[in-house]
């Protein structure tokens, strides 16, 4: 039997009695340690919690200090005496030291003397009196000139002392200026080209009528008895013909390069396309180089005429540009054309100076250039290069600093036409026309009227107009013209403007109509060309293609 079966109640009450405290202490000492638990689990929970946002911390620092030092952007930090107090390795680059040995270091020897008054005084404006504000100065780097624009803001120093420091972003306009200075010289450059337009347009109206007085002299010379000196007078005439001739080729060389009609293509001769590109660039060529020239028969490409001219005229005149003027016989520019399985290659190869292999890599980037500053815009080979890859084709250099350069434009050929192969026409002299007939002249150029009159007024009966409102009147009143030649560009009433009103009044006369064009140069007489299917004349014309143009509307 146990112990508290030998006890009394009473016994039993006061040992419970004495046990109640023990209970209740144990009990309040449980929850306690529960607490203590509980406060522990919290404790580790924000003390992970302070860990992880520590090391966020510390990502956010190490990330904020790359953007910092990796930024395109030159930073610095500057105090009141323009002293460095911090730098981005940007600006430690730009300036071409290592950054702590620009520490601490005054900033003025980089400045320019001129600027450097300007610019202390705009350091303590931002450090010392709180101004925001920007600065425009020129830098002294190591063995070069920069210009910059200075961005500065006050921040607090963090110093014991207190007080502000400048921060600096300097921007490097340098390149800046040099391509803004590129681009304006390509405006102007365009706008040489439109006024080059014009200029060639003014340029056939005298062209055409010396070439007609010239005709006209010859065959009033032919129709009397030759003697010595007659005859020496028509060898003059025929020499100056010749010239004029030559002239005109050139002219319309021009007219080829400045269509603007730049995404239309077409089977294309290369072989003719590269030798209208020869004759446009001998002036460069023929002081520099010999030109040998490598052609064989090759297949048509498919190609937009002017422009492929345009590529194989930069490329012309690069390989030119690359010799020095004044020692042609020992030099060479070697132009090979050949078919090759798919395709056509053209190769213009040239023994210059040739390009270091540093700039070679870049050669084809809008704007780089390895000529001097200011003798070209470095836009040549980049636009010949995005014509090149727009026709389909590719072109590729090869070069050898010293030993010269090998530029070659490969043509995907194009498909070949379905039928029997086209026969050559057999050599004959143009149609004339075969009866007499009524035919008026109309144009603002009074000269090309009279000797265009006198070309024509034997064999018919020719009306002159110097304005296009009276040719209209003309026009009306009738007897009707069996040909109309029509000028298209004239000042109070376009060769354009003319055909619309006799289209509506007499529509039949409008059938009869010729234009004759020195150079269709703005975009709407372009576009009316291409839509009327009424012959055309570009001038300077000779006088058998006139004949034939006449015959052919008179048929």
């Amino acid at each position: 039997m146990s112990h508290f079966a030998q006890m009394s109640k009473a016994d039993l009450v006061r040992a419970l009695e004495k046990l109640e405290p023990v209970r209740v202490a144990r009990d309040a000492l449980t929850a306690t340690v529960q607490e203590l638990q509980r406060h522990q689990i919290e404790l580790e929970m924000q003390n992970r919690a302070l860990r992880e946002a520590q090391q966020a911390l510390e990502q956010s620092h190490h990330r904020y200090v790359d953007l910092y030092d990796f930024a395109p952007v030159a930073y610095l930090t500057l105090d009141a005496r323009a002293c460095i107090q911090e730098l981005n390795l940007t600006a430690a680059a730009m300036l071409e030291r290592e950054r702590p040995q620009l520490l601490g270091q005054p900033f003025t020897p980089f400045v320019e003397g001129a600027d450097s008054a300007r610019f202390l005084q705009h350091v303590r404006h931002c450090a010392v009196e709180g101004k925001v504000g920007s600065l425009e100065v020129r830098l002294r780097l190591a063995g070069s000139r920069a210009e910059v624009r200075l961005h500065t803001a006050p921040f607090p120093s963090g110093a014991p002392q207190g007080g502000q420091v400048c921060r600096v972003a300097l921007v490097d306009l340098t390149e800046l200026r040099e391509a803004q200075s590129r681009l304006e010289l390509a405006e102007r450059l365009a706008s040489l080209g439109t006024l080059a337009a014009g200029v060639a347009h003014e340029l056939n109206n005298p062209l055409a009528f010396i070439g007609q007085c010239l005709e006209l002299a010859r065959l009033r010379m032919g129709e009397r008895t030759a003697g010595a000196v007659e005859k020496e007078v028509q060898e003059l005439l025929v020499d100056a013909a010749v010239g004029t001739e030559q002239l005109r080729s050139i002219v319309r060389d021009l007219h080829t390069f400045a269509r603007a009609e730049e995404e239309r293509q077409e089977r294309v001769d290369v072989r003719e396309v590269l030798g209208r590109s020869v004759r446009m660039a001998q002036g460069e060529i023929r002081h520099r180089a010999r030109l040998v020239r490598d052609e064989t028969e090759v297949s048509r490409v498919l190609a937009n005429e002017g422009r492929l001219g345009q590529v194989f005229l930069n490329l012309l005149v690069n390989a030119a540009r690359a010799i020095p003027v004044g020692n042609a016989s020992q030099h060479e520019i070697r132009v090979v054309i050949r078919d090759e399985p798919g395709s056509v290659v053209v190769e213009v190869r040239d023994t210059g100076q040739g390009i270091p292999p540093e700039r070679l890599e870049r050669i084809f980037d809008p704007f780089f250039t390895t000529r001097p500053e200011g003798q070209g815009l470095g836009l040549g080979l980049s636009i010949s290069h995005s014509l090149v890859t727009r026709m389909g084709g590719e072109l590729t250099v090869e070069s050898e600093p010293g030993l010269g350069s090998l530029f070659r434009v490969r043509l995907p050929a194009a498909p070949a036409v379905s039928g029997p192969p086209a026969q050559l026409p057999s050599p004959r002299l143009p149609k004339r026309p075969t009866r007499r007939g009524r035919i008026l002249i109309v144009d603002d150029e009074p000269k090309l009227v009279l000797t265009l009159g006198m070309l024509l007024e034997e064999e018919h009966d020719v009306t002159r107009s110097l304005k296009a409102r009276e040719a209209l009147e003309c026009i009306q009143a009738g007897p009707p013209f069996d040909v109309i030649l029509c000028d298209l560009m004239m000042p109070e009433m376009t060769g354009e403007q003319l055909f619309e009103a006799v289209s509506v009044a007499v529509p039949e006369q409008a059938l009869r109509m010729v234009f004759m064009t020195g150079g269709a140069f703005t975009d709407g007489a372009q576009r009316f060309l291409e839509q009327v299917k009424n012959p055309r004349l570009i001038k300077p014309f000779r006088v058998d293609e006139l004949e034939a143009v006449l015959a052919r509307v008179m048929g």
